[in-house]
């Protein structure tokens, strides 16, 4: 099909060409902000209907950020995907590639990266981001007081609504994406609207306005525009009538009387008074912020290592164009915190708007999305009084606030169920957020994986917490401490502590001690260096199911447990087992080995994590357990002539095994 174009969409009459329609000379233009275009060399490109449709719609409202296929499949199915779904997308984006390029598009426009894909874009080169730079150039001219070049901005920017946005794509990502842009435009139409009343303009605008308050005689700003309007006009009766109109629909529909405001104007209308024009220039700033937020809390003093993290981490964050979120995931005590607290130091001056930051608490008391947003607005100076109650009004308020800002929020800490959507901010701004569970089900969102340090830089972690002397004096039981605390920065600072609280304790005599302790996450923590809080922390949001496989699959006496292994532990059919499969990898108390085995995937723990799951197996299955795992592997219905030497290899001495707590193991 040919993507079709749209003629017009705003209501204005400007007398204008829609010259934020004019993408002459642009090599590519993408058009969202009506049914779905794409222009290369001002040619219109012939793209598949319904699967490519929706993949290159996902991809272009998550421009410049890597959409995960998982996310292209949902957008594409929703619930009910087919066995062949990510070979289909593969297909999809493989023929909108070969499209853009035979149209003379870079090579590289659709770019596959792990897990995903991404297009790159220059501002310049979707609709979206034109209209959002012509309106931050409008508001710029405004509050300069150039008001007549900020009203022929503000035109050029509403001129690339050409109808409805995605209208050619149903379904629930073009819902929402509707709504947003549908909210967008009147924002920045109101905004123009004030520019022309401040210009004297009122007799013109109230052929723009009488349509758009029939439409939406709830929306009080267009109320208080086209009364203003006609007032000015010597149309007192009219305008009166207007707030009639608005007034009676409001009650009808909301039970509610007008606002003070609109009922103020509606009084000196009434009176005859004089009606002061709106503060046109300064239209975009509801109030003037007392202060740029600093809320990032202090440097941990000695993080260590992540090098390579923290520049794919600050890269994807100094980002040029779009909002972009990036997420680091782990399990309770990798340091995702203090990885994300020292990435966004680092970024500091690349954010001059502000930092945010707030705890959301999300495996032990979460933080309510509106709670969180008061805090936000209050950063900014928000009266309280003026601070809405609603979590809708609150984001919007926040998404206004935040249009025009270059700005850093941090998320740590966030759950799957947290309404995560609600604290994303417009405009410019990046967000930085921390969680135990995998978030890749937000579209746009990068995600890192955050494991236990490499060996190099966990005996650089233990020795700033020891002394180097220390620690050099010993290197091979300083090696052997960190292998126990599974590489794990929390655990290792655990370890640091109790050694600094006994400086005359011998590493080799410490690491004896580790090595003998049955309840060894005991041993590795110490006031709030709490590996085992952290831990139980997650295992609390496991089903009853997810959970009593863990404990089995820890007592599988191998370094990584294949897939067919898991089944025969588990008390449950084999697709039940893989779904509790994923559910563990997703808390990331489980990791997927790297590598293809030949028979499907293969998991394995971090050493300290199998320990405390075995101290927890021993104590809730009973002694009998162990013996019960050995048999189902040896009796498993696949019956894999390795499975008995892979069991038996795997195997470890009695007085290992004891100290694990498995004895039948």
């Amino acid at each position: 099909m040919i993507l079709p174009i749209c003629n017009g969409y705003s209501s204005l009459n400007t007398g204008r060409p829609h010259e934020g329609g004019d993408d002459n000379g642009r090599e590519v233009f993408f058009r969202i902000l009506g049914p779905l275009e794409a222009t290369i060399h001002g040619k219109q490109i012939r793209v598949g209907r319904n699967r490519q449709l929706t993949v290159l719609a996902a991809l272009l409202l998550n421009a410049n950020r890597v959409v995960p296929i998982n996310s292209l499949i949902d957008a594409v199915w929703r619930s009910a995907p087919p066995a062949t779904a990510d070979r289909q997308i593969q297909t999809c984006v493989w023929r909108l590639r070969n499209a853009f390029t035979a149209a003379g598009a870079p090579v590289d426009l659709i770019e596959t990266e792990q897990g995903g894909y991404r297009i790159r874009l220059d501002e310049e080169d979707l609709d979206a981001h034109a209209f959002e730079k012509a309106v931050r150039r409008a508001r710029e001219l405004a509050t300069a007081g150039d008001l007549e070049s900020a009203s022929a901005e503000y035109q050029r920017a509403l001129a690339f609504y050409r109808g409805q946005p995605l209208a050619d794509i149903p379904g629930p990502l073009t819902y929402a994406v509707a709504a947003h842009w549908e909210e967008r435009r009147f924002s920045v139409l109101e905004e123009w609207l004030d520019i022309g009343l401040t210009l004297g303009r009122h007799a013109e605008l109230i052929s723009e306005l009488k349509p758009l308050v029939a439409e939406y005689p709830m929306r009080e700003r267009l109320c208080a525009q086209l009364m203003t309007a006609l007032y000015q006009s010597q149309r007192r009766a009219e305008a009166l009538s207007v707030y009639r109109n608005s007034r009676l629909a409001q009650i009808k529909n909301l039970g509610l009387e007008p606002s003070t405001g609109l009922q103020e104007l509606h009084q000196k209308i009434l009176a005859g008074e004089p009606i002061a024009p709106p503060p046109a220039a300064v239209v975009h700033r509801p109030w003037q912020c007392v202060k740029v937020p600093a809320q990032l809390p202090p440097r941990t003093k000695d993080f260590t290592g992540r090098h390579d993290l923290l520049q794919h981490i600050t890269s994807d964050l100094r980002a040029d164009s779009g909002p972009r979120v990036v997420a680091l995931a782990g399990c309770g005590g990798t340091g995702k915190t203090a990885l994300a607290i020292h990435a966004g130091l680092l970024l500091q001056q690349h954010f001059p708007d502000g930092q945010l930051y707030a705890d959301l608490r999300g495996q032990t008391d979460p933080a309510h999305p509106q709670e969180v947003l008061n805090g936000f607005l209050d950063a900014f100076g928000v009266p309280e009084s003026r601070i809405p109650a609603g979590l809708a009004a609150r984001a919007a308020l926040f998404r206004s606030i935040t249009a025009s800002k270059r700005l850093l929020i941090v998320l740590d800490d966030v759950a799957e169920s947290t309404r995560y959507e609600a604290l994303l901010p417009s405009g410019e701004s990046a967000v930085l957020c921390t969680g135990r569970t995998s978030l890749l089900k937000i579209p746009g969102l990068t995600e890192y994986r955050v494991d236990g340090l490499p060996t190099d830089e966990a005996l650089d972690l233990l020795a700033s917490l020891v002394g180097v002397k220390r620690l050099f004096a010993e290197v091979d039981s300083a090696q052997r401490i960190v292998e126990l605390c599974g590489h794990l920065p929390l655990a290792i600072r655990a370890a640091g502590a109790r050694l600094r609280a006994r400086p005359h304790c011998t590493l080799r005599s410490f690491t004896d001690r580790l090595a003998t302790q049955q309840d060894r996450i005991a041993e590795l923590s110490i006031g709030s260096l709490d590996m085992g809080a952290r831990l139980d922390s997650t295992l609390g949001q496991l089903s009853s199911a997810a959970y009593r496989l863990w404990l089995r699959l820890s007592m599988c006496d191998v370094d990584s447990v294949p897939e067919w292994m898991a089944s025969a532990v588990s008390d449950r059919p084999g697709e039940d087992t893989q779904r509790l499969l994923d559910t563990l990898v997703n808390v990331h108390l489980l990791a997927v080995t790297p590598g293809q085995a030949p028979d499907g995937p293969t998991y394995s723990f971090n050493p300290l994590v199998r320990d405390h799951a075995r101290q927890r197996a021993t104590t809730e299955l009973g002694s009998l357990a162990g013996q019960d795992v050995v048999n189902r592997i040896a009796l498993a219905p696949c019956e894999r002539e390795s499975a008995a030497s892979v069991v038996s290899a795997g195997h470890r001495s009695d007085e290992e095994r004891t100290v694990y707590g498995t004895q039948a193991v």
